[in-house]
Order: structure tokens, then sequence, then C-alpha cells
């Protein structure tokens, strides 16, 4: 079983803030060595130089991390302006350097043991996870923190899990949890609410605003806003809100009460209540849920109407039980006629209420949610983009083949083409190849598709029958060969047919007309 009893974290902290430091030394460094030789005072300003210091930071960062190295070199050719960087970074010196990031380390522990009411007397193993906790002055400082014996394995920090993997691991053995697919062991997580959620409504177009909120106290009746989910809650849980006097379209909207959390909205909800309720006090019972993904959303909203309902009166139920009884009944209460009966006494009325609960339709809308017509345009876009790139694709492709055929057929028509083609021909395809290489690499370079189509079958009308000469000349010999022996072989076959019996339905003209054709073949 896990059980979240706090997260604290400071969200502009993390490796990045290390690898930046270093990228900083650099830039200084660079700058200090070359100076006015530069362009520019500041290298870290080139996007290009300062993507090549981030990498070469994070290089540094990793060889600097394990304990007992005294220092990294670093080597950049042609950082800026042709000029390279080699230099050499102390353990010592990159500690000076984190002390502000380190020391900003202490708050977010501080005030996730407050809020667990907890010591680091009552931890029993520390797991450390992420890659910059392998740098040694961040688990130096951790075990500071945590008053841990800083001379034992990993500080007294425990590392049995992957530090880059462990939160995707994570992510994968709750989706198998979840899902119905996966078979896993039980195992029970009881999440925590991150941030308090307050849920809000239009304070217009009612006349005794008031809400009523299950699971937690009520709140004054001129309120239109309440925290629904507070901090370190457990989720999923569904909790109601009643609205009173409630008529017409109104919305309702849930947010983060911690004015830190940038955007703060989650998601409004637009309600579509009766317009006229008859008789009866009516209220909105409206149902938020924060389900196991830790999402907001609204389950459910009915209008609640109550009616006074009268029950019949006294005499009329008399009458009934009259009329149900027996002859017997009649014959015994006809004898006792002489009796006088007194005239029953009047009772008053007896009210009671009764509940309506009818459904009501409503709509969801989120910030970064996009509506079905944004989405059909943003579709639309994205067909047009992937046209054109096809499009561009196949422009390129088609130049490209144009391009290759004029180099291809300028060697070949020299070459092995030489033979099958006369000294005209040749000189026509060479001016053909010439002019289009030219046009290719001056007006013809932004050309289209087709444009390139009608150059490249230009060409091919000189270049098609000389190939085609070449193909035949080749091919010719074996295609003779292969002709001969065809024919060797049905001389020999009508020569063995002439005495097989199995061929004698074939008559002597034919076997003449065969013998002709071979011999005219050969």
């Amino acid at each position: 079983k896990l059980i979240v009893k706090s997260a604290q974290f400071d969200a502009d902290l993390g490796g990045r803030d290390f690898d930046m430091l270093i990228a900083k030394w650099i830039s200084k460094s660079f700058a200090d060595k070359y100076g006015s030789k530069l362009s520019t005072s500041d290298p870290s300003s080139k996007p290009k130089t300062m993507i090549k210091m981030l990498a070469a930071a994070q290089k540094a960062k990793k060889t600097l991390s394990p304990a007992g190295v005294k220092e990294a070199r670093i080597n950049m050719e042609c950082l800026l302006d042709d000029y390279d960087f080699n230099g050499s970074l102390k353990a010592d010196e990159y500690e000076q350097m984190c002390e502000p990031l380190l020391a900003r380390l202490e708050g977010p522990i501080k005030r996730a043991l407050a809020e667990a009411q907890m010591t680091p007397a009552d931890l029993a193993s520390i797991e450390i996870v992420g890659g910059a906790t392998r740098v040694s002055c961040v688990k130096q400082r951790l075990a500071s923190i945590l008053g841990l014996n800083a001379s034992g394995t990993n500080n007294g920090l425990s590392t049995t899990m992957n530090a880059d993997e462990a939160v995707a691991r994570g992510c994968a053995l709750q989706s198998a949890i979840l899902s119905p697919r996966f078979k896993v062991k039980p195992y029970e997580i009881v999440e925590a609410q991150p941030y308090p959620v307050q849920v809000s409504w239009d304070a217009t177009g009612s006349t005794a605003e008031g809400v009523e909120v299950s699971n937690g106290d009520d709140a004054a009746a001129s309120s239109n806003s309440v925290v629904m989910f507070d901090r370190n809650s457990n989720f999923p849980v569904t909790k109601r809100v009643s609205l009173r006097q409630r008529a017409g379209e109104f919305s309702i909207s849930a947010s983060y009460a911690n004015a830190s959390v940038s955007p703060s909205d989650i998601a409004t909800f637009v309600i579509k209540a009766p317009s006229d309720v008859a008789g009866g006090e009516n209220k909105v019972r409206v149902n938020v849920k924060n389900d196991v993904h830790g999402i907001v959303h609204l389950s459910s909203a009915q209008m609640i109407t109550e009616v006074i309902e009268e029950e019949p009166a006294a005499e009329d139920k008399k009458e009934e039980d009259a009329a149900m009884k027996t002859e017997d009944g009649a014959a015994e209460n006809a004898s006792d006629e002489k009796k006088e009966v007194p005239p029953p006494a009047a009772e008053e009325e007896k009210k009671k209420k009764k509940t309506i609960k009818t459904n009501l339709e409503f709509r969801t809308t989120r910030p970064l949610e996009w509506s079905k017509k944004e989405m059909d345009a943003m579709n639309e876009l994205e067909v047009k983009m992937a046209n054109a790139d096809r499009v561009i694709r196949e422009t390129a492709d088609k130049r490209n083949e144009l391009e290759s055929y004029i180099y291809s057929m300028r060697d070949r028509v020299i070459g092995d083409l030489a033979p099958y083609c006369n000294d005209a021909d040749k000189a026509s395809f060479e001016n053909a190849l010439e002019s289009t290489e030219n046009w290719l690499y001056e007006d013809g370079f932004d050309a289209t598709k087709s444009v390139y189509a009608d150059k490249l079958k230009g060409l091919e009308k000189f270049g098609v029958p000389i190939e085609r000469r070449l193909v035949e000349a080749t091919g010719r010999a074996a295609a003779v060969s292969t002709l001969q022996s065809t024919a060797e072989r049905y001389k020999q076959w009508l020569n063995t047919a002439a005495t097989d019996e199995k061929y004698a339905h074939i008559t002597d003209e034919e076997k003449s007309n065969s013998h002709k054709k071979c011999d005219e073949t050969s």
C-alpha cells in the first residue's frame, strides 16, 4: 500500500539549471580569452553557440557527478567565429557555482515534512530519483538537510531505482493496475490532491443565493464559491453542491484555489435548468467528481422540487370503508341503528412534502479544449499542409530525376551510346542537355513539377531511341543464338517424327511446311 502524505517542489529548479551554470562559465571564459576578437561580447546570445555550450555542459556535469572526480576537461571546436574553446572545470569551483541552487533544496523538503507531520528521524529510507540526483554535491546537501550519514554509501541515500526511468516505470505500473487487460498483484495507492479545487457559480438571476455542500460545512447564504477538494484530500471522490432557487441556464466553474497555479481555470459547466418551476421551493443539485485520474468533471445535475401534497379527508375514508362491508356487517349495523352515535370530530387535513427530481442537461468546456468547428478547421489545415509537403517532395524528386538524367546522358552520349547515334543526333542531344542544364540552375531552380516533367520528356525524345538501339544491339546475339537452337530442335523433332506412329496424324504437307520454315529461319 502506498499513501501520498505530501508533495512539495520548486517548479523552477532542475537538472537544466546546473547545466546553465556550466554553460555560463564557458561563455565567460571564452569571452575573457578572446575578447575583442569575437563578433559579440556575450557568446551565449548566439543560439547555435548556446546549444553547443549546453551540450558540453551536460557532458561535463556527468563527468563531475561521481565521487572522487576532481576536474572535467571541456573541448569544443569552432565554438564561435572559428575559435576553439579548451578549458578545465574543477569540482570545487563547480560546487561553489552550484551553491545558490543547493540552497533551494531545503525549502521543499522542510515543507513536505511539516505537512506530513514527520521528522527526518521518522524516515526509514529515502529514495532519490531523477538524473540530477547523481550530482555529488546534491547528494551531500540532501544528506545534510535530512541528517544522514554523509560518509556512508551514496551519503546515506537509497538509489535502488533507475534514476532516469523510475517515473516512467511508475506510470506504466499504475496504468497496468487501472487497466482490466492486465493482471497485477493487488497494490493500493492512496493519492493526494496537489492543489485545492474550488467551485464557483454566477451570482445573478437568483432571489436567494446559497449553497449546501456534502461532506463539508455549509457555506454562507451569500457565498457563490466553495472549496470542494482540499489539498491532500484523497480521490476518487464525488461531492455534491445544492444551489437554491436556480432557474434558466447558468454556469458553474471549477478552478484551482491556489493563486500560484497558472492557468487556474479547470473547466466550466453550463447547466440548463427550467425557466419556470410550478409551486414549491426548488434547487439544483450538482455532483462534482474528482476521478481516479485526478480529473475534475460534472457527473450529474438535477432539479430538486418540493411540492406539498394533501391527504384524502377522514370522511372520504369512512365512506370507502362502509362500501366495502359485507351483508352480515350491514345487518349488524341495522340492529344498532337505535343506538346514538356521536358525530365524528373534525380532523385537520394532513399535509406532506413530495420531492421531484429532474435530470438536467449540461455541457462542459475546458480552456485547452477545442470545439468541433476548430477541430475541423485544424484538420483541414493539416491536410493542406500535408498536400503542400507532398507537392514539394514530388517536385524535388522530379528535379533530382531531371538533373540525374542530364549528368548521366552527358557522359553516356560520348561513352557506351556513341556507336548507336550519328553525329547529327549526338550534336542535337548534347545541345539539348546543355541548354536544359543551364535553365535548371538559373531560371528553372524554383519551377513546378509539371515543368520539370516536360523538360525530362523533351530530353528523352533524344535519348530513348539511342538507348533502345543499345539494348537491341546488346541482346541481338543472344536472341539469334536462341532462335537458331530452337530451329535446330524442331528440325530434329521433324526427323524423328517421320517414323514415330505417335505423330502419324501429321500430314506430309504440314511436315514439309515445317521443314521449309526451319530452313528459312536457319
